[in-house]
């Protein structure tokens, strides 16, 4: 049961880390040419770090209440 746990983060973990935005257009996309520099925030990095951390805690809660039923067998 723990390798199928650490085989479900790990299938989880890579594929949020090999997930990114899309690219942004072109200045001259669409008939407005006069359009600013796209700006853009760095999603892909924070949303990897978000799901590490939260499998991280749930991987620990998992543990954790485990070893305490099979103390109390």
């Amino acid at each position: 049961m723990k390798t199928k746990a650490i085989l479900i983060i790990a299938i989880i973990t890579a594929f949020a880390s090999n997930t990114y935005c899309q690219p942004t257009p072109p200045a001259t996309h669409g008939n407005n040419v006069t359009t600013s520099e796209p700006q853009s925030a760095p999603i892909g990095t924070s949303t990897t770090l978000l799901l590490s951390l939260a499998t991280i805690y749930t991987t620990a809660k998992i543990y954790n209440k485990r070893k305490e039923e099979n103390r109390e067998k």
